[in-house]
């Protein structure tokens, strides 16, 4: 195995020179340190973890705490997002150390990443806005910051623009003729879901549209909450001739449900989902949906956390614009 004295001796540099390139320091030529970099690649060489903490006190890892297990890692969104969160922290010489809160310890202490100091930051996913998580942070010294959320402290955050995604939703629906609209909120602990939630009652109190309990089913982003919303729905408004729903795994719950109905989308009633997932695009009929893009959602996200782990203070928090996704799920009332 080749070690790091083997390294400086074939790119014929000092030992102090390797560890310089290999901890990223930044007082190294580019002449130089591409060429300990070839060097590392052509030897093989993989750096030691522990001794590189040991010696700048960091792990170059970083921790995401994600909704419960059981939940996160069957939402297509999220799976897709650590993908994504992954790659990024790659580029700058981080690793992601996933983390998940046990189901019915929701919002738990994730005590092993932090006591055990195995992480130099942390990346909270989609946390609730009263998170007992985030007060024990604040009390702490370990750099932190939301994504695909947000709480009651102002912490800084990074997430796509939910009001003008919803906005767009419903202004298709609107311009296709549509004013019975219901709609499946997702979990309602966090904020992104009041966000869409608020917007759906705003348009339509904007157009002056109905917006009765009726048309509102309270859901939780689970694909088993879509299908019982859009029975719910349907069972109980008549008139209802579109659903949005808060993300694309409701919203294909939906349409197994109007599948053992022999309710036909859209030919009998328009669906919206919300995320643009791989599913939404082969779901049948395809979905529309709002695109958040997970790629300007992880790099802003790394840029941050890794600029509070540098001691960079008044970190400001960064909304991402949306972007309507048609599909074939959505057409024009006729009339009922």
């Amino acid at each position: 195995m080749a070690s790091q004295q083997d390294v400086a001796k074939l790119a014929k540099v000092s030992f102090m020179t390797v560890s310089r390139v290999i901890n990223n320091q930044p007082n190294v030529r580019k002449e130089t340190r591409d060429k300990v970099l070839r060097a590392i690649k052509e030897l093989g060489y993989y750096p030691d973890a522990s001794a590189q903490a040991l010696s700048t006190g960091k792990t170059r890892n970083i921790g995401a705490i994600f909704p419960h297990a059981e939940y996160s890692f069957s939402h297509p969104f999220l799976v897709e997002l650590s993908i994504n969160l992954e790659e990024q922290l790659n580029k700058h010489g981080y690793h992601l150390f996933i983390g998940s809160n046990r189901k019915g310890e929701k919002y738990a202490m994730p005590t092993p990443l932090l006591n055990e100091k195995k992480v130099d930051g942390l990346i909270i996913i989609a946390p609730a806005k009263t998170d007992p998580l985030l007060r024990s942070l604040r009390k702490s010294t370990i750099p932190f910051i939301l994504l695909n959320g947000r709480d009651n402290q102002r912490s800084a955050f990074v997430d796509s623009d939910n009001i003008q995604g919803t906005k767009l939703l419903l202004q298709h629906l609107f311009e296709l003729g549509h004013r019975n609209i219901g709609f499946v909120t997702g979990d309602m602990q966090e904020q992104n879901a009041n966000d869409r939630y608020a917007t759906y009652l705003a348009q339509l109190e904007q157009h002056k549209f109905k917006a009765d309990a009726s048309l509102i089913y309270n859901g939780n982003w689970s694909i088993e909450s879509g299908y019982a919303g859009f029975n719910t729905l349907v069972e109980h408004n008549r008139d209802i001739s579109a659903i949005v729903f808060s993300n694309d795994q409701m919203a294909l719950g939906g349409i197994r449900a109007a599948h053992e109905k022999g309710i036909g989308i859209p030919r009998d009633i328009s669906i919206c989902g919300y995320d643009d997932t791989k599913y939404a695009r082969y779901s049948v009929p395809s979905l529309t949906t709002v695109h958040q893009s997970l790629n300007r959602l992880t790099e802003v996200a790394v840029q941050m956390i890794i600029a509070k782990i540098e001691g960079m203070k008044n970190i400001r928090s960064k909304v991402i614009p949306s972007e309507l996704r048609l599909g074939e799920s959505t057409r024009a009332f006729s009339g009922k």
